[in-house]
Parts: structure tokens; sequence; C-alpha cells
């Protein structure tokens, strides 16, 4: 833009003048502009729509008891969680992890599984050598090769072989060296990282204890501890783990083992259906259909008070999904010796607004009932969907990455947005001209002015000298 100088000659606010006429040509712009920003507020809200429509699916495939891709069954439960408690959990403890089945089953603990420790003599201090150059230290962990070390001029006391142990280059994490001070004498301590008697540590030394050359440097008067494993006894039968944490010997259940039973009777451990996850499960479901119910709604509902229509209303892709999802929801499912058809008969319902609500004591009373045949409703039996699997399925093509209904909505959208910013770009560029160009006019105007002006006050001057001379 260039330079103005409003009305230096003619007085007239040429800034405001050209103002006034840029924004009278700009009005189209401005038309084009606010239908792009309509076109951003609509790509935005099928995204939100995706996006609650994800949830939904998700919901749905956490309870079908099928892979992600919707090809066979998963590989552990989904639906019908489990729990697992224990009658004396300060020996042993169960959770579920995975696929279990319910039921009991009695367990004694009879050795738990510890780590190996080798202790050393007592010194006077740790910091004083007690090793001299050449003397060597090995230790066998049970790994790949041992640690072993060599002292260097200077000796080593307590303290350089705790830090030689532990920075060795042999040692990634599996021993730990640590110095131990009981009030009077400092004693090195060699523990594994690691329980299992695989994992049982052999010192090997020459360096010498506190009662000189010839004693033994590991301490003859305190127990050196053992690795070992786990021993158990269950459903009569011994088991043995390098672990305290059994992961394998109840299917879909681990046992944390905390202390040995003695003289204690053996424990219990109960497994038996978690119906309070199974209905959080569903009571998702239900929250993410609402979800989707609610945001459709909002888009599309006229509001009579205000006369306007939601900003999606009437488009064919809301309309869509606002009728195939119900449909699928409300369809009946019949299997084979199955007494369950409908959602309805699980707890599921629709209100008069279209809004799912789950009723506990109906869902509690369709579990006891046959918790099998509420799975197989909503997960199918293998070669029919059930309603979940459908769900999930269907929703995939309208929300799948790249090539989805919605995705390809947005594209569309974005094409129409970018093809209308380069007609912002161009309009852009022609007011930006436009206003250079009536710049310089009026540039040209008040010059024009001024040379009249000083022309006009010549002629008068002249003028008023002719007069004067006639006299």
């Amino acid at each position: 833009m260039g330079i103005r100088f409003d009305g230096l000659s003619t007085g007239i606010n040429t800034s405001a003048l050209i103002d006034s006429l840029i924004a009278l040509e700009r009005k189209p712009l401005v038309l084009i502009q606010d239908r792009q920003a309509g076109l951003e507020r609509e790509q935005g809200l099928f995204q939100e729509l995706n996006t609650h429509l994800l949830a939904l699916r998700d919901a749905a495939l956490a309870v079908d008891n099928k892979n992600p891709l919707l090809t066979g069954p998963t590989l552990e439960e989904e639906f019908l969680a489990y729990k697992a408690s224990s009658s004396n959990e300060s020996i042993v403890t169960a959770t579920v992890e995975g696929s279990a089945s319910p039921g009991s089953v009695q367990v004694q603990v009879d050795a738990l599984a510890q780590v190996a420790r080798r202790f050393s003599d007592g010194f006077a201090d740790a910091t004083t050598a007690i090793a001299t150059s050449g003397q060597t230290l090995s230790i066998d962990f049970g790994g790949t090769q041992p640690i072993d070390i060599t002292i260097g001029a200077g000796g080593a006391s307590l303290t350089d072989l705790r830090d030689l142990i532990n920075s060795a280059p042999n040692n990634a994490g599996e021993i730990r060296a640590d110095i131990f001070f009981d009030g009077s004498e400092h004693r090195l301590i060699v523990a594994g990282t690691a329980p299992g008697a695989a994992n049982d540590i052999t010192l090997t030394t020459d360096i010498d204890g506190a009662g000189g050359p010839g004693s033994p440097f590991l301490d003859p008067t305190v127990t050196q501890q053992a690795a070992s494993d786990a021993r158990i006894q269950l459903l009569g039968l011994a088991v043995t783990r390098p672990s305290n944490t059994l992961t394998d010997v109840i299917p879909g259940v681990t046992l944390e083992l905390h202390a040995v039973h003695g003289a204690e009777p053996p424990t219990t451990i109960d497994v038996a259906r978690d119906d309070a996850a199974v209905e959080k499960k569903l009571q998702d479901l239900v929250d993410a259909y609402n979800t989707v119910r609610e945001f459709t709604n909002a888009q599309s509902v006229f509001n009579a008070d205000t006369g306007t229509a939601g900003p999606l209303s009437g488009d064919f892709t809301l309309r869509l999904i606002q009728q195939r999802i119900p449909s699928l929801l409300f369809d009946q499912f019949t299997f084979s010796g199955n007494p369950f058809t409908s959602l309805g008969e699980l707890g599921l319902r629709f209100d008069r607004d279209g809004l799912l609500s789950l009723d506990r004591v109906v869902l509690q009373s369709a579990l006891d009932t046959d918790a099998l045949a509420v799975r197989q409703l909503l997960a199918g039996d293998g070669t029919t969907d059930g309603i979940a699997t459908r769900l999930a399925r269907d929703l995939e093509p309208i929300i799948r990455t790249g090539d989805g209904t919605l995705a390809s909505r947005g594209d569309g959208l974005q094409r129409q947005i970018d093809s209308l910013q380069e007609t912002v770009d161009r309009f852009e560029r022609r007011l930006v001209q436009r206003e250079e160009l009536l710049v310089r006019r009026f540039a040209a105007m008040e010059t024009l002015v001024s040379r009249l002006q000083a022309q006009g006050g010549f002629f008068s001057a002249a003028s008023g000298s002719a007069t004067n001379g006639q006299r």
C-alpha cells in the first residue's frame, strides 16, 4: 500500500474514503470467508463424530470376544470377567490375569523362593585395604560368564570390592554388592537379584579374612544363604518354581507367595465370575452409544425458539448414522439353544428419546440364568455375528482411516475449503492492487489540486498588480 497524504490540498480524508471503498468491495470476500468458516466447523463436527464412533466401536470390541480385525475369536476372554480371592492373604494372594475358569483350589506353601547371599568376614572398617595387588575374586551366579576381579596396585578395601563388583563388565544387574555395618564390624554382602536355585552364587577368592593369612574371606560363623526355588502343594502335587510369582500353575490366575504355611492350614483360592466388571463393560457400551446419540441429535435438531436448525441438519451422512446404529441394536438375534434374543432381555433398553439405559437387576438375572448365552448373544456363535460384533463390523467402514465414510467426507470438505482459500487469496491480491490504485489516484488528485491552487494564487497576485498600476 502506498503512502497516504490525507487532504493536504483538498481537505478530504482520503484514507477514510479509500477504506470505505475497499470495505465495500470486500463484502463478497466476507461471504466467501463465512462459507469457508462454516465448512471448517462442519469438518470439525465430523471429526468429533468420528471420535465418538471410534469409542463406540471400541466398547463393542471389548465385549465381543473377537480379535481386533474381527476375523476370529480372541485369545483371551473379553466379556466374562473373573476375580480371585484367597482365604489367607498373608500367605498367598491371587489375581486373575487372563482367561480363568470358576472354581476353588487349595494351595500349601512349603518354601519361598529366595536369592543367594554371601557374607564376608567382619572387618574393623570398610576403607582400609584388605586385599593386595594380584589377588582375585570370582563370582559364578549362573550367568553366561562369571564376574572375575583382579586386585590392582594399591590393594582394595571392602568399599573398593563393592564398587568393583557392581561395575564389573559381566554384571548386568544380576549381582548386587553392599556394605553392612552391625555396629562393630563391616561386612561385604554379595547377593543375587533373581531368586531360584539356578541363580545360586559361588564366590571364590584368595583374599584373606579378618583373621589374617589363611583365614577364610567368607564368614564361617554366618549361614551363607543359598538361592532356592519356591515349593508349593497344589491338587496333591508338589510344584516348584524359581519365583514367588506363579503365573502358570492355575490357568489365568497369578499367585503371589508371601510366607510358608507351617502349621497353618492350606489356603483356598476361589475364582468366581466378576459381575461388577461385566456390568461396567456393558455400561461403557451404553455410555458410548448415548454420547453418539446426543451428539447427532444436537447437530440435527430444530430449535423452535430460535428458528434455527443444527449445523448438520439434513446431512445425508448424519441421517444414515442416526438410522443405522439404533437399528443394529434393536435387531433380534436367534442362536440355537439360547434363551436370549435381544439387548432388552439383558437389561439394555431404549427410552423415548432413543437413549440406552442398563437395568442391573435384569442383567444379573440373565447372567445367573446363563452367562454363556449372554456372551453368545453379544459375540455370536462363530458363524453368525452377535449384537456387539455386528455393531463393531458395521461401524468399521464408517470410521476407517483413509477410505471410511467420515474420512472421505472430511476429505471432500477439505477440498472445498482449499478451493475457497484459493479464491480468498486471489480476492485479497485484487483488493491490495485496488487499494494501491486508489491511493495513487487520490495522490494524483491532491497533486493536481495543489497545482491548480498555486496557479490560482499566481493569477490573483498578477491581477492585483495590474489594478494597482492603472491607478
